[in-house]
């Protein structure tokens, strides 16, 4: 972990608490890497705001959380993206890096969940106004998206066509081999073995 910390320099130890994730955001063309809050990418704090209110739930001040959050962004979507991939709380990541470390712990992983911190649990696609999670825990993101965007939670990693999710800007594919799916492989040959006690 201390060579994560080196490459998101300047950055504090604690960014790297499970709290932060990384994400795939999609914008004028070029695929970037991120890693930020996971509420960060619920794009639709409004939406998320009445959701609770409506549940009967007491939330604070929308515009003092955005404040104090995520730049003052309530709401990412075109308008708003070079702010919000501009903003303190939203770190770059390198492709290479992200890449490395797969490698180093890829012959020791047993399945993905080994490595679960490194891939991705969203993908925003500021050029086509859509959005996918893909992800074990939190709010449902995909339900928060802002008006005129599409939702839905769904592999992105497999199932995204070439000309928006590129194999070339995916980290897990090294020299025509697909990382992901070997260590998903790997994973399902664990469960269908038998237990030995």
């Amino acid at each position: 972990m201390k060579d994560l910390e080196k490459t998101l320099a300047p950055t504090t130890p604690d960014l790297l608490d499970p709290q932060y994730v990384v994400a795939v955001v999609r914008y004028k063309g070029a695929i970037h890497w991120r890693v930020s809050d996971h509420d960060n990418w619920v794009l639709d704090w409004k939406k998320w705001q009445d959701a609770f209110v409506a549940a009967g739930h007491e939330v604070p001040d929308l515009n003092v959380t955005a404040m104090a959050q995520r730049s003052g962004i309530p709401v990412v979507d075109q308008h708003t993206a070079e702010a919000f991939l501009a903003a303190p709380e939203v770190r770059s990541v390198d492709f290479q890096f992200l890449r490395q470390i797969l490698l180093e712990r890829f012959p020791s992983a047993q399945s993905w969940w080994d490595v679960s911190f490194l891939f991705p649990i969203a993908f925003v696609d500021f050029d086509n106004k859509r959005f996918a999670g893909c992800y074990q825990s939190g709010p449902r993101m995909e339900q928060y998206v802002p008006d005129g965007w599409v939702g839905e939670f769904a592999d992105f990693s497999n199932t995204y066509p070439e000309e928006v999710f590129p194999a070339s800007d995916k980290f897990w594919i090294v020299d025509g081999r697909d990382l992901l799916h070997e260590l998903n492989e790997r994973g399902r040959t664990l469960e269908t073995q038998p237990s030995q006690s």
